[in-house]
């Protein structure tokens, strides 16, 4: 792809990585912010930016404009600020679809989540989040445009919050973990996510794809705490801490009543869904292997080290 590539939500944690992948291999690319500080990420980055202040079609379309693709990261993964699932993952998809056609972009690569494929099968997967996830894919299923779906676990690397924030309870003393730390994640570097997507709008693709966006390596959370301690005291940083486990249903009962942690009850889900996946199909879509899970670690703590976002 050498055409004009948009991406929504681009100012966010992975979308400046997107579009900095793309600048890097010279690939015009278009990132859409909603607020001047959003469009400064952008350009930093090395897009172009775009201020969408009103999400419809009309302004949406102009924004698509000349593009051959679109990637579409403007999702919310809890309701906050009267912002609803219904409004902005699935009516916001149904937005771009519409703008799309509009103006013949045919391509879209959509951020969607690992554990919609358990959806009523799980009960960690099966919530009003991952319900829309779901019918956001079924929009672009039926859309009748070139379709790639990531399902993520989670992506990690410069910029990303759970690995900063580990270190910051280390260096206090003190990890809260939920549970016994047995749920399992499969962490993904960020650099690999952005050129799985990258290259799903290359060439000649299958007219709907679907890819586990999970790096090389299950995990349980709590291997995955200590992981990062072993890299960050490597690192110097970090330090000596406890554990410290805080009872499942306790964790329930605190999101359900404000937020545990700040995190609401769907967040807490995809925390605790113990879902998987292979990655090999991954593999083969970039050519290459995934870093490892202590690759991206150290990545993402010598990003937090140097002060980079």
């Amino acid at each position: 792809m050498r055409n004009l590539l948009v991406v929504t939500g681009a100012s966010g944690f992975i979308g400046r990585h997107l579009v900095a992948e793309a600048a890097a291999r010279g690939l015009p690319v278009r990132g859409l912010a909603r607020s001047e500080r959003g469009a400064r990420t952008v350009v930093e980055a090395g897009g172009e930016a775009r201020i969408l202040e009103r999400w419809s079609a009309e302004p949406l379309a102009a924004a698509l404009a000349g593009a051959a693709a679109v990637v579409h990261l403007a999702n919310i993964g809890a309701e906050r600020g009267g912002a609803t699932y219904e409004q902005v993952n699935v009516l916001g998809t149904e937005t771009v679809i519409t703008a799309a056609r509009r103006v013949g972009v045919r391509r879209v690569a959509y951020l969607s989540g690992l554990g919609v494929a358990r959806y009523g099968m799980a009960p960690r997967c099966t919530n009003r989040y991952f319900l829309s996830k779901l019918a956001a894919e079924l929009v672009l299923y039926r859309s009748g445009l070139s379709v790639a779906v990531f399902r993520p676990s989670y992506v990690v690397g410069a910029g990303g919050e759970l690995i900063p924030s580990l270190v910051r309870e280390m260096a206090a003393g003190e990890v809260e973990r939920i549970g016994d730390g047995s749920y399992r994640m499969q962490p993904i570097d960020v650099v690999d996510a952005a050129a799985a997507i990258l290259t799903s709008l290359d060439g000649d693709r299958p007219a709907v794809s679907v890819f586990d966006l999970v790096g090389p390596e299950p995990m349980s959370y709590a291997t995955f705490i200590e992981r990062v301690a072993r890299i960050a005291a490597r690192l110097g940083i970090g330090g000596a801490y406890r554990i410290r486990e805080v009872p499942v249903a306790e964790a329930d009962r605190l999101a359900a009543a404000g937020g545990y942690r700040g995190l609401r009850p769907d967040e807490l889900d995809c925390l605790l869904c113990d879902d998987v996946a292979d990655h090999r199909p991954l593999e083969t879509l970039v050519g290459r292997p995934l870093a490892t899970v202590d690759a991206a670690i150290e990545r993402a703590l010598r990003a937090t080290l140097s002060g980079a976002r």
